[in-house]
């Protein structure tokens, strides 16, 4: 099977992509009626932000070029038992709109730690905006290096020369338009983001004779597994860690996070808000039932032929770009549509990221460090630089990413423990009055600690072979030519990050 690269309309679809982001940034930073020079405009839009760009901007916010190719690459490989993460996301919407959400709009504060100080003290605020701040610093140099690892793989083009320019690109229209800019360029590139994953697995299952014959084949391949209710906990995924675990751990990335909470500030009501939420629930269970099929039309493709065994790909995340390149590279522009729909998930992802940080880093680091008032002029050049700081040390990071090997799962991993301890400190706010500060503090502290040990100890195992994470069975009856199939399991399918949907 000939692997077909990159041609000229591809890059012109994806180019068009970059330059349609910019464009947008360009026209909120200096032809809209309101400009971005305000706190209450570069951060929360005015507040009059409509449901349909903050609902896109909050789905494409939550998933990333990781779960675009992680999600099937994982039912190829371990079955379709993670699927049923879709089951939690309503239950977690709802606990957002009727508990958490309310509190946050009746306070109707810039920074969400702002909270922990009401509540607290300022000492509680600091601990949570660093927490904040170092997750964030820890995750978007992955969803950049990720999906830049499979362009490179699909056109040839150097990872150090297409990442800057992308990342560029991003810092650019971030910059200048704020909050409105990177909402209605997310909303771009949502729209791109499913047309591209629509297009693969609506040609992939025509291919290969409907959506009967996909899922006979992975029938077969013993893929199909919904509701494994072992209560063993070294099991890689059941029924109870998919819905109950991802019950908490997207709570915690959504109730309590900076970017859900700004966007849903933008709304001009509460009413608003919720139904918003409901929305990017619906959106994000069909992006992720639309990747985790994809999966299984992969599986049904390359069923009697593993890619990974003869060594067409190196890691079983490298699945779907070989997927598209060999199977419906052929068509113009899809190739195009497809990497340009990835590096959408990717960008919406990194620019929420910098905007919220932005937020964070003003209120509550550099603003209560002034003794008197720093004027809208003043504060609307400041958080321009914060971006461009900020966006500036992502791109460094990224570099660093790519020397860390197996290391990249411990830094998601990372994210997720920093994402606990802040549910964990809001929660104690909310529902123990008897908590006070100190006793904040050292909740904080020690849950992080915990939990990094328990997380940090596994990976150590992982990379130390202790803990083996066999995959499902493949064949090569149906490869044509020469090729060696090892003796030994091969390892190439353990992956370099986590599969969680969940950004942040």
């Amino acid at each position: 099977m000939t692997i077909v690269y990159f041609d000229w309309l591809d890059y012109v679809v994806f180019g068009a992509m970059l330059l349609l982001s910019s464009l947008i940034g360009v026209y909120f930073a200096f032809f809209a009626s309101k400009k971005q020079n305000t706190t209450s405009e570069y951060l929360m839009g005015g507040k009059t932000m409509g449901m349909f760009p903050i609902s896109m901007s909050l789905i494409a916010s939550y998933i990333s070029g990781i779960s675009l190719l992680g999600l099937p690459a994982e039912m190829y490989t371990y079955g379709t038992q993670l699927w049923t993460i879709v089951l939690s996301e309503w239950a977690v919407s709802l606990t957002i709109a009727i508990i958490y959400l309310p509190v946050f709009y009746n306070l109707q504060i810039t920074s969400t730690y702002e909270y922990l100080r009401l509540r607290f003290n300022q000492k509680v605020r600091l601990l949570g905006s660093v927490i904040f701040i170092i997750k964030m610093l820890l995750y978007i140099p992955i969803v950049i290096y990720v999906p830049a690892l499979a362009f490179s793989q699909v056109t040839g083009v150097n990872l150090h020369l297409i990442t800057p320019i992308v990342c560029i690109v991003c810092i650019f229209y971030t910059t200048l338009g704020g909050i409105k800019a990177v909402v209605w360029t997310d909303t771009l590139q949502t729209v791109l983001m499913y047309f591209g994953v629509v297009f693969v697995l609506v040609y992939g299952t025509w291919r290969l004779g409907g959506i009967g014959n996909v899922i006979d084949l992975n029938k077969k391949g013993d893929r199909l597994e919904f509701f494994n209710m072992d209560l063993d906990p070294t099991i890689r995924h059941t029924f109870w860690s998919t819905v109950f675990g991802n019950y908490f751990s997207w709570l915690a990335s959504c109730s309590v996070n900076q970017a859900m909470v700004q966007r849903c500030l933008a709304l001009s009501s509460l009413k608003r808000a919720r139904i918003t939420i409901f929305i990017m629930a619906a959106g994000i269970f069909i992006i992720v039932s639309l990747c985790c099929y994809t999966g299984l039309v992969i599986y049904a493709t390359f069923y009697n032929c593993d890619p990974l065994t003869i060594g067409a790909i190196r890691k079983s995340d490298q699945l779907l770009p070989y997927f598209v390149m060999t199977i419906t590279g052929s068509i113009p522009a899809l190739p195009g549509i497809f990497m340009s729909g990835v590096f959408s998930a990717a960008l919406s992802s990194m620019s929420t990221g910098l905007n919220s940080m932005c937020g964070v880093i003003f209120e509550d680091l550099i603003r209560p460090a002034y003794n008197k008032p720093i004027t809208e002029k003043n504060a609307s050049f400041i958080m321009k630089i914060i971006v461009v700081a900020i966006g500036a040390t992502c791109v460094a990071l990224v570099f660093l990413v790519e020397h860390m090997g197996a290391l990249i799962q411990a830094g998601k991993s990372l994210a997720g423990i920093t994402a606990g301890s802040l549910l964990g400190l809001f929660s104690m706010g909310l529902f123990l009055p008897w908590i006070n500060a100190t006793g904040a503090l050292a909740g904080g502290i020690s849950s992080t600690l915990l939990v990094g040990w328990i997380s940090l100890g596994t990976q150590a195992a992982i990379m130390r072979g202790e803990i083996i994470i066999l995959p499902k069975a493949v064949s090569v009856d149906g490869c044509e030519g020469n090729f060696t199939v090892p003796k030994e399991p091969s390892m190439s399918t353990e992956t370099e990050f986590d599969r969680s949907i969940v950004t942040y």
